[in-house]
């Protein structure tokens, strides 16, 4: 009967549930969610966090660990547990069906054991998946596809289970699609769902062959126990043969003192999520939204109490008789209750809308470029639940005091008319209610505000390297079948082709560019140094001559590397600032000398030093790095050095600084690639700018929601604001015409209601201050060179909800400046 009110009231929970509803949906899938397989309970990692993806040194903590390792600790496992070895990185592949003539098309994989499905528990969708079989020497290949990549990038054929692809030039049998939903044990954003077992490894990765090393870690283990009182007993088991594999080889450990190796252990812990790289990258912002969203609803929950005191007021004289008349207050309340559940129900169901669109909007930003997403924005069970909980928990909360309030009326004083006048104290509820809007919009705008400016300086510190008017090719040499002893022929066709191209200024190739989500890291040794691996570690690129003129980084002493560094020149370096600072202190670094092992510390001559530019995470100082010619290789003794070697001089990144448009160079940049092999897949190509752009998507995300909300919870404060500006004015009707009638001025009466709801404004603004620093001091930790107090930031928030409070209030003010004495007095 009252649709205006019930149309306000389902909108409002709607925006406050659907907000924390979608944000509850993320935090779901990203932290909560278990694995889509046979008891997730039972599941545990060996090692605690998250790595990627090889290394070859002591780890303290062990997170990864070589086929030879795994193989030792699947045998000494007791009998109530199993273990499974799962490729700790990706590996991309050129991927064609037999008898396509066609260009092949990159394909990500990752190598697992034989035993990888049958320890997770997963069932096959169609065909069968990998078995212990398929991972000995002489077995058939076979390769497993998840459902989501199937239907993607092979249009669900149903006929293709039985068929072979040519991956990398290799006949490999499709022998099965994985179950619906299983997209693999690492929760990422864009999981290959593609696996192959590690017996295959060499064969289809012949530059690295990491299986055939026991020095080379590269593996993340999983291991199921079924009976939890058995967890400690395969914990001791596994720390046992770590420590009787690091015994047995006496060269792995050679350089690191007893102290050192003592030390070295691991642990298991539960990994029912699987291995959860989502929830480290997105944990930590999520929970700020979570909470965030959390006040935009507690906001919405104040709006509704305001509206269901407002409309129980209206109703007291109908209250009063129904009491009158005999009925008890607990079934008044109980009345009342069922109202605001209703409405609370209503506003749940409309949310579960605004959360699906919420959390599509979301994913789109989060996760631009993506071409598998192991999240949905669809609801699940739990997510539908958790909806229905918190719109009953809403219902109670904005219902039970207006019932309290209007069920304690007295029937005789309210049918007399009394308590109509100014000096009641019936509005005093909705004024706290108001105060407790404005205090928790305070703090979300400024909040919003904080993490904005963070942002900006974030995205406008100086990187030392120029993004502007440069191409980021992002391409896979080995996915072409490209050996080592290929890719000298291959650089000079790189070379000439490039140079020849009208709109390219310059142009380079490397390991990995500027902030490009790679990281290389070994350690130093430098002559008459200490033979014992050095305590730090420095990044180091292979980049090709004129990579700083390419990416715009300055060369500060000395110089770079030219078309004369050659594969039998002297070897050479170029360090930057962080690195010269550290290990020379001052002094002139140019003609000094440095190795990556103890047995090679004169390797490389330092020939300059160049910018500090960011390599990595954008909120870290740059780190020690150095950079030698992609055309010089260390001599190495150990094999699985050799071919780590190897493997460094495949470039992944090509860099082109282009003038004019920007579509026809990237135009140009594919033909080259024609010219020069077809066969090389362009896994991405975009803008440096773009790529700069990526590295921020997650601040970027934070802030824009924190944004909305904040507006939102400033529109909810208004509209509460004006609401009980309005109930006020319609209650004070007759005292207003009184005052009038007595000599009152138009203006007096104007300036009277807007000082009083000013006046409720700043109560809440005093209120909210302290929470604001106390929630800055609670961000500090994430804000990047912002203090947790900016004075511009908190008085332009200030500023703003004064002028919010104006505007909500200047509607009923206006009305009671135009109240006619005689007729409220005739009213009354």
């Amino acid at each position: 009967r009252s649709p205006g009110f019930a149309a306000t009231a389902v909108l409002t929970l709607a925006l406050g549930i659907g907000a924390t509803t979608a944000i509850f949906t993320l935090v779901y899938q990203v932290i909560l969610r278990s694995l889509p397989v046979a008891h997730p309970e039972q599941l545990y990692k060996v090692g605690k966090g998250v790595e990627c993806c090889v290394t070859s040194g002591l780890q303290d903590h062990w997170q990864l660990f070589s086929y030879d390792l795994y193989s030792g600790i699947r045998k000494q496992l007791p009998a109530a547990a199993s273990v499974a070895a799962v490729q700790a990185g990706q590996t991309t592949l050129s991927a064609r069906r037999q008898g396509d003539s066609g260009v092949a098309q990159p394909l990500v994989v990752r190598f697992v054991s034989g035993n990888y499905f049958s320890v997770l528990g997963v069932q096959p969708y169609a065909g069968r998946l990998l078995r212990d079989d398929d991972d000995r020497e002489g077995a058939a290949p076979g390769v497993v596809l998840s459902y989501t990549l199937w239907k993607t990038k092979f249009a669900g054929d149903p006929g293709l289970v039985g068929r072979t692809l040519l991956l990398s030039g290799n006949p490999v049998t499709v022998i099965g699609i994985a179950a619906v939903g299983f997209v693999g044990e690492r929760n990422q954003q864009d999981p290959p769902g593609v696996w192959l077992p590690l017996v295959q490894e060499p064969t289809l990765e012949p530059e690295r062959r990491l299986s055939k090393f026991p020095n080379m870690h590269w593996l993340d283990l999983l291991v199921r126990v079924k009976d939890r009182a058995q967890v400690v007993p395969v914990q001791l088991a596994v720390q046992a043969e770590l420590q009787q594999w690091i015994a047995a080889h006496p060269g792995f450990r050679s350089g690191y003192s007893s102290a050192q190796v003592a030390r070295q252990t691991t642990e298991l812990t539960g990994a029912s999520g699987g291995i959860n790289e989502l929830r480290d990258q997105y944990e930590k912002s999520l929970r700020l939204l979570l909470l965030v969203s959390g006040f935009v609803l507690l906001i919405a929950c104040a709006n509704l109490a305001n509206l269901m005191l407002v409309r129980g007021m209206g109703r007291q004289q109908e209250i009063a008789v129904r009491s009158a008349l005999g009925a008890p207050r607990g079934r008044l309340v109980r009345q009342m209750l069922v109202e605001s559940l209703l409405l609370a129900g209503m506003g749940g169901a409309a949310a579960v809308l605004f959360a699906y669109a919420g959390t599509r909007g979301i994913l789109a930003l989060a996760l631009r470029g993506v071409e598998q997403s192991p999240l949905s924005a669809a609801p699940s069970l739990p997510v539908l639940g958790f909806a229905f909980a918190v719109s009953l928990a809403t219902g109670m909360l904005f219902g039970m005091a207006p019932a309290w309030i209007s069920s304690r009326a007295t029937p005789a004083t309210t049918l007399r008319g009394a308590g109509r006048s100014g000096g009641d104290r019936s509005a005093l509820p909705q004024r706290l209610l108001v105060v407790l809007q404005a205090s928790l919009s305070l703090v979300l705008l400024a909040t919003a505000g904080l993490l904005l400016t963070s942002l900006r300086a974030l995205e406008h510190q100086n990187f030392h390297f120029e993004p502007e008017g440069r191409l980021l090719v992002f391409m896979d040499m080995q996915a072409a079948g490209y050996k080592y002893d290929r890719l000298a022929p291959l650089y000079r066709r790189f070379d000439e082709t490039f140079a020849r191209l009208p709109n390219v200024i310059s142009f380079a190739y490397g390991t990995y560019g500027p902030m490009a989500y790679n990281n290389w890291s070994g350690g130093l040794y430098f002559p008459g140094g200490s033979t014992t691996p050095s305590d730090t570690q420095a990044s180091y690129s292979l980049v090709s001559a004129h990579f700083f003129e390419a990416v715009g980084t300055h060369v500060l002493l000395g110089r770079g590397f030219s078309d004369l560094d050659t594969l039998t020149s002297p070897h050479v370096a170029v360090i930057n600032q962080a690195l010269a600072e550290k290990h020379f202190k001052g002094r002139n670094p140019l003609g000094q000398r440095f190795g990556p092992e103890p047995k090679r510390k004169g390797e490389f001559e330092i020939v300059g030093v160049v910018e500090d530019t960011k390599y990595g995470d954008p909120t870290e100082p740059a780190s020690e790095m150095y950079f030698t010619p992609i055309t010089q290789s260390t001599s190495w003794v150990k094999p699985e050095d050799i071919t780590e070697e190897n493997f460094k001089h495949f470039a992944d990144n090509l860099i082109v600084h282009y003038r004019g448009d920007q579509a026809a160079a990237a135009a140009s940049v594919r033909e080259a690639f024609k010219q020069i092999d077809p066969n090389i897949p362009i896994l991405r190509m975009l803008t440096y700018q773009e790529q700069l752009g990526a590295n921020f998507t997650q601040e970027e995300l934070v802030v824009r929601l924190t944004t909305l909300f904040g507006l939102l919870a400033l529109v909810l404060a208004s509209v509460g604001l004006y609401g009980v500006t309005a109930y006020t004015v319609a209650r004070r009707t007759s005292e207003i015409g009184i005052r009038m009638a007595l000599g009152a001025s138009r203006g007096g009466v104007l300036g009277m209601i807007v000082r009083g709801a000013l006046t409720q404004a700043a109560i809440g603004l005093a209120v909210g201050l302290p929470l604001t620093l106390a929630a800055g001091r609670l961000l500090q930790h994430t804000l990047y060179q912002t203090g947790a107090f900016q004075p511009i930031v908190l008085l332009t928030v200030v500023l703003l909800l004064l002028a919010s409070a104006l505007v909500a209030a200047a509607i009923p003010a206006r009305r009671a400046a135009g109240i006619d004495p005689m007729q409220a007095l005739r009213a009354e």
